[in-house]
């Protein structure tokens, strides 16, 4: 099989990050904060180091300011809900996934807020013009995902945030895509919040994600339950993190997360740059294909293309290719906003998403299916 699907979930991962969902499940095995024995003690210290090796990747002044999910997904309704009040504004881009999208859709349909959407023609506009022309007296929030899903696109930008964060607006990042490929230093950058996902560009599996809370935490918890301490009180206890994190943790997958991370921060150049080479390869090699047109090509980006072919239809594309043990998305993608941006909601697209276990030998296989099926 070869894989083009990273964007989605990194099939292909470290070994060691194999290893240590190993490692727990057979030493540990146990979860944190349930019990005072002696794998109990170790499984909330391996969750305290799990904590602030993702404070620390993303640039936290205190690293263990971090809040534990099952994916990107809660962590940024719990947010959304938190600190959201009848009659907020929020800002948004044309790129985001529809898990920002759509619990701020619903909550604008409840009429408790409402939202602007930042159109694609203005993502090149500078901090002043963008305040000039989208916020308002009310506007209370502005969230950027890291890095579009669909085609790649770059849209944080750390001189956006700054301006927001010194006038007293919100700012939230959305790293599900992008995180382990561009560097967010959240302190510096004036990011107040940041959702994660483990399964993707951070090399760890599905079911572990959170939230990294630069700004102080005072709204109310997504979920009440068991929270492992006070379990004598009625309701969670206001005690960050655990009054957020009711329920047991998935601590296979959160100290999968962590070792994902270590071997990032360890070969952090090595992935770059094989990445950067394999996605000009890409580009350029899809570029001799007749009909074919790649969205965003000329824009800074990650290891994600996005492209559509005049003589076949995207699902007939990811068919061809499937057929020859090749694995893309095709379709309509988690953001629609994106597709109504690049006008593909007809049409769809279909993306290739690499990353650095991938090979020049792999790409040139899916290029060669691409021009036999012409």
């Amino acid at each position: 099989m070869i894989y083009f699907d990273n964007a989605a979930t990194t099939r292909n991962k470290p070994e060691e990050v194999f290893q240590a969902l190993n490692t727990y499940l057979r030493d540990i095995g146990v979860s944190p904060g349930r019990g005072s024995y002696s794998a109990g003690i170790e499984a909330s210290r391996m969750l305290y180091k799990a904590r602030t090796t993702v404070g620390s990747y993303f640039g936290l002044s205190r690293p263990d300011k971090v809040l534990f999910t099952k994916n990107s997904t809660e962590a940024i309704n719990l947010l959304f809900h938190g600190i959201l009040n009848k009659g907020d504004h929020v800002l948004i881009s044309c790129y985001e996934h529809n898990a920002v999208l759509r619990p701020l859709h619903a909550m604008m349909q409840k009429g408790e807020i409402d939202y602007s959407v930042i159109n694609r023609e203005d993502l090149s506009l500078s901090a002043i013009e963008l305040c000039d022309k989208y916020v308002r007296d009310n506007t209370k929030l502005i969230a950027l995902t890291l890095a579009s899903n669909l085609t790649g696109r770059i849209i944080f930008r750390d001189d956006w945030t700054r301006f927001f964060h010194d006038r007293g607006i919100l700012t939230f990042v959305d790293s599900s895509q992008g995180a382990g490929k561009i560097d967010v230093d959240m302190k510096s950058s004036g990011v107040d919040f940041l959702a994660f996902t483990g399964h993707k560009d951070l090399y760890g599996v599905p079911g572990a994600g959170g939230l990294c809370c630069e700004a102080e935490v005072s709204f109310e918890p997504l979920l009440q339950g068991g929270t492992g301490i006070h379990g004598d009180e009625y309701i969670n206890p206001r005690v960050f993190p655990e009054g957020y994190e009711a329920g047991t943790l998935n601590m296979p997958a959160i100290w999968a997360l962590k070792t994902g991370i270590d071997h990032i921060n360890k070969h952090k150049a090595d992935i770059r740059e094989r990445e950067t080479a394999l996605l000009e390869y890409l580009i350029q090699e899809l570029s001799c294909i007749e009909g074919i047109t790649i969205f965003d090509k000329n824009v800074s980006r990650v290891a994600t293309c996005c492209i559509t072919l005049s003589n076949l239809s995207t699902d007939k594309v990811v068919s061809l290719l499937d057929n020859n043990g090749i694995c893309v998305r095709g379709g309509i993608h988690c953001a629609i906003l994106a597709h109504e941006s690049l006008g593909t909601v007809e049409t769809g697209a279909v993306r290739i998403s690499l990353n650095y276990f991938n090979t020049i030998e792999e790409i040139d296989s899916l290029v060669n299916t691409l021009k036999l099926g012409e």
